[in-house]
């Protein structure tokens, strides 16, 4: 009967550690999306071309925030994916470059996702 008894402790354990595994992966993944949809969003930003300096100063800031989401990346392709993000916002001398890179920048980001 006891043996009966651990087996079953022991099953259970390790269908705890399977579902915990499971829970964790599905985490994982949440995080992922979020940390892509966020990255997305600031490489999709459009400066405001009225005030050309301005939208230069935003522009970078916009790769500040890339950076701070490509040191949490879940794996190394997306973080690459988003540091060479911010390397090319950053690294913008005009508005109008900004605009040419951008549609690059995005399709790499979202590649690097999955998507």
């Amino acid at each position: 009967m006891r043996v009966v008894g651990t087996l079953a402790a022991a099953a259970i354990a390790l269908g705890s550690l399977t579902a915990c595994d499971t829970l964790q992966g599905v985490s994982d993944t949440a995080d992922k999306v979020k940390l892509c949809a966020d990255a997305v969003q600031l490489v999709g930003f459009s400066p405001d071309m009225s005030d050309p300096q301005k939208a230069l100063e935003d522009t970078q800031a916009k790769a500040k925030e890339l950076e701070t989401l490509a040191n949490s990346a879940p794996d190394e392709q997306v973080k690459k994916a988003l540091e060479e993000a911010a390397n090319g916002m950053q690294n913008v001398s005009s508005a109008a470059d900004w605009v040419q890179q951008k549609a690059d920048l995005v399709a790499k980001v979202s590649a690097a996702c999955g998507g």
